[in-house]
């Protein structure tokens, strides 16, 4: 039996969102034999934005019933069958989400009928419900409501399994129920028991120690991926057999996985973790005075008690920040520590340098502009905080951030109130910075769902409240 499902949220992510309409048509492969449609009370706002699209406000869910009083109906009408949606994903993300919080684990084979229609109707500009609605002449009544996407998703599914001539529909359950060779030292029971979560997981050997680390969106898919495909395939990885048990730590998103993962790998030295061995102390900008009273910045790796200016993972990084700000501030490139040689700089032969090199400079005057270039490196060194997703709906993660230094990250809930800068201490799990930090802090990729608030910033809006 195949389980058509359309619901409607508050929002566009399953994490911290929630159902506010759902409609279940259960389907037989050539007719509807069952349907089934329920507003759901989501015990949170919709946002106005929403109840434009789908037309359902707060009001009209006042008094519907919440997901854990209609959870049994749902998942009568869901087990044991096949769960169908346009861009199944989706749907079906916030539907195993529900049923999570209630502490149960959805495990259905998914359809989707966007990728089937792109096979069996191939040549559309769009794969719309509307616009392959209307392509294949079925009218949708109610768009955009719960029940009549999905009867209109029905009628698609069955004209998509009519002319599936090829079997796709076949194929598609064949390819999502990929083998997974489970270990012969790891029970079963252990893999199935592992959550389809965002968090950092760790492969043991049989004395409990620590052989492999690593992160994922999705801590059982990613481990699947290890011991997916044939059995060739898998003893060609060396450390199979020696993997006991799989345990795992959980961090709401991937930001914090791949900081969590970093320093588990320097904490541990898994023997089989290959990347972020190397244990680089990058590079600094270092403030020294010569003996005519000339402050000199110097980019060497980075050196223990020695306080640098400004940290960097690798040289590059460092010379292009270095080369960028000195050129703007008009400092001399052999007193910027940029060119190396025993007279005047290269630049002064261009008339591009002001003669601190060739002592036609006052002391005073190039000392102004280091000094300028010390308040732009702690001006870049400004406290802030990464503000994401949580472990659970109604929970929050966050990144300090402080004076350059990375501090460490941790969770706060709804009900937790933060007034003042330093309470975020409280929540706070310390860890130790190092140069692979700050490549990830600095990725675009890794922080795009983060909001970033500065500490000057989060002060102006407590005092404006």
């Amino acid at each position: 039996m195949y389980a058509i499902v359309d619901i409607e949220t508050t929002g566009g992510y399953a994490a911290r969102n929630r159902i506010c309409e759902i409609a279940i048509i259960l389907h037989d492969g050539e007719k509807v034999v069952k349907e089934y449609q329920s507003l759901i009370n989501p015990e949170r706002h919709i946002p106005p934005q929403l109840s434009a699209i789908h037309g359902i406000n707060d009001q009209m869910v006042a008094e519907a019933p919440k997901f854990y009083e209609e959870a049994k109906t749902i998942h009568e009408l869901l087990e044991s069958n096949i769960f169908v949606a346009h861009s199944v994903n989706f749907d079906y993300s916030f539907v195993k989400a529900a049923f999570q919080d209630l502490g149960y684990e959805l495990k259905l084979k998914k359809l989707c009928t966007v990728r089937l229609s792109r096979k069996i109707f191939p040549g559309l500009k769009s794969y719309s419900l509307g616009n392959i609605c209307e392509n294949r002449g079925i009218k949708i009544n109610d768009r955009h409501r719960a029940f009549g996407d999905a009867i209109a998703t029905a009628e698609l599914f069955t004209q998509l399994v009519q002319h599936d001539k090829d079997d796709h529909i076949q194929k598609s359950l064949k390819k999502n129920a990929a083998v997974v060779n489970i270990p012969e030292n790891l029970e079963r029971s252990v893999f199935e028991a592992l959550p389809e979560s965002p968090g950092v997981y760790y492969f043991l050997n049989q004395k409990s120690q620590i052989i492999y680390v690593g992160k994922a969106k999705n801590i059982k898919k990613r481990v699947s991926n290890h011991f997916g495909g044939s059995k060739l395939e898998v003893a060609k990885q060396a450390f199979q057999s020696q993997i006991h048990h799989v345990v795992y730590y959980l961090t709401g998103n991937e930001l914090i996985a791949l900081l969590h993962e970093s320093h588990e790998i320097r904490k541990n030295w898994p023997r089989y973790n290959r990347a972020q061995k190397n244990n680089s102390p990058g590079y600094s900008i270092y403030l020294y005075e010569d003996r005519q009273g000339y402050k000199r910045l110097q980019l060497g790796r980075k050196q223990t008690g020695m306080q640098s200016l400004m940290r960097f993972p690798n040289h590059a990084s460092g010379f292009s920040f270095l080369n960028e700000i000195s050129k703007k501030l008009k400092i001399c490139p052999k007193f910027a520590g940029i060119q190396s040689s025993p007279g005047t700089c290269f630049d002064y032969s261009l008339n591009l340098c002001e003669g601190a090199c060739a002592g036609e400079e006052s002391v005073s005057q190039h000392n102004e502009k280091i000094q300028a270039f010390i308040d732009h490196c702690k001006a870049e060194k400004s406290d802030y905080i990464l503000i994401g997703d949580g472990r659970n709906i109604n929970e929050s993660a966050f990144v300090l951030v402080e004076e350059g230094f990375y501090k460490g990250f941790g969770f706060y809930t709804q009900e937790d109130t933060i007034e003042h800068w330093e309470e975020f201490s409280n929540y706070l799990i310390q860890y130790p910075d190092h140069p692979e930090i700050y490549k990830i802090l600095s990725s675009e990729h890794a922080t795009k769902h983060y909001k970033k608030i500065k500490k000057e910033v989060f002060l102006k809006r407590k005092e404006s409240v």
